[in-house]
């Protein structure tokens, strides 16, 4: 038989019950409060607007990487040619369209398609497709089939019909030799307009260079700095029409995916003679004198327009930039900027040097 509750327990017993019962109603308004609090926010945050492209952000005067640009571009066209550019004049002006800026000299731009592009040249800018290094007024064959969904593209209506006609030749001055690699890349020959031909070794030479912050490839680790010489030429080499320089491509080391190149500049004679000179890529640390440089990454391809040398480079990852040398008072030229044309995952992006 159950004890009858003493009158001290009756009275205590509903005041538990409206004690639990109290705390369940608070503790389910704690609950209750976060989510309305969290959906309140996601609403906030549905109706905020759309980041601007980056596109209209460099048209507003942002600074924006050009990266970004090409890839919002090859959002709305895979294939249609994009173009690095490079002011050739004291000014360039292009405010009365897309991109609405005024350029200096040597500073970088960019166009979608060849009337853009010529465009851009007409302003006083040197253009070329990042994909083939063809020109607006010779434009490779591409599709303008849209992908994506983009909004509109800046080139606003479809690029023309490429022409069919070849660029025209540069004249080539009796003085200036074609160069040829020869031997899978250990030396070049020169054929001078005489008939003369003059064979310069580069494999085994003493073509060397100080790299600040080298990879090492005996302890893979980065060094200070160390002193690396020319294994072979990779890919071909430019010979500029009105000097008569010779920018060479080299390979200096490679390990662990990563090449360590360079570019040395000759300035040959027909007598087999010749100086050679180092193009110095910036860093994070001043260059202490003119046999260093940073080292390029893997070297795709060099030509010259103008007198200003182009050196374009990528990584394993596929990010590829355009380092640009202005003429100066060696054959080796000056660094006048480093535009980055494609990034990807791995790149290296560092704003205070000329790599990518």
């Amino acid at each position: 038989m159950n004890k009858p509750l003493s009158p001290k327990s009756r009275l205590l017993r509903p005041l538990i019950f409206r004690s639990a019962t109290l705390s369940l109603v608070v503790g389910s308004a704690l609950f209750i409060w976060p989510l309305a609090a969290a959906k309140s926010v996601l609403a906030q945050t549905q109706n905020q607007p759309k980041p601007a492209a980056p596109t209209v952000r460099y048209a507003r005067g942002e600074n924006v990487d050009l990266s970004e640009i090409v890839t919002e571009w090859r959002g709305y066209y895979e294939d249609v040619p994009v173009y690095l550019c490079v002011c050739q004049e004291d000014t360039c002006n292009q405010t009365q369209q897309w991109p609405y800026r005024e350029y200096a000299r040597y500073q970088l731009g960019l166009a979608l398609g060849p009337t853009n592009g010529r465009i851009a040249e007409d302003s006083g800018a040197n253009c070329f497709d990042i994909a083939d290094n063809s020109r607006p007024n010779a434009p490779r064959t591409f599709s303008t089939a849209q992908v994506g969904e983009g909004e509109t593209a800046s080139e606003g209506a479809a690029p023309p019909t490429p022409s069919s006609a070849p660029p025209a030749p540069s004249a080539t001055a009796n003085d200036i030799p074609v160069a040829t690699i020869i031997n899978g890349g250990e030396g070049i020959r020169l054929t001078w307009p005489s008939g003369t031909t003059t064979e310069i070794p580069v494999a085994g030479s003493d073509w060397n260079i100080s790299i600040l912050d080298a990879l090492d490839c005996t302890s893979t680790s980065l060094v200070e700095t160390k002193t690396l010489s020319a294994q072979r030429v990779v890919g071909e080499v430019a010979v500029n029409s009105e000097t008569g320089n010779i920018a060479v491509p080299v390979l200096l080391d490679s390990c662990v995916e990563t090449d360590q190149s360079a570019v040395f500049v000759l300035d040959p004679d027909e007598t087999g003679r010749y100086i050679f000179y180092r193009t110095q890529l910036p860093g994070s640390r001043n260059l202490p004198n003119e046999f260093s440089s940073y080292a390029f990454n893997s070297i795709l391809a060099v030509r010259y327009w103008n007198g200003s040398l182009y050196v374009q480079q990528g990584t394993a990852s596929g990010a590829e930039s355009v380092v640009i040398f202005r003429p100066d008072t060696t054959p080796a030229g000056r660094y006048a900027g480093c535009g980055v044309v494609a990034v990807n995952e791995g790149s290296d992006r560092r704003k205070d040097s000329g790599r990518s």
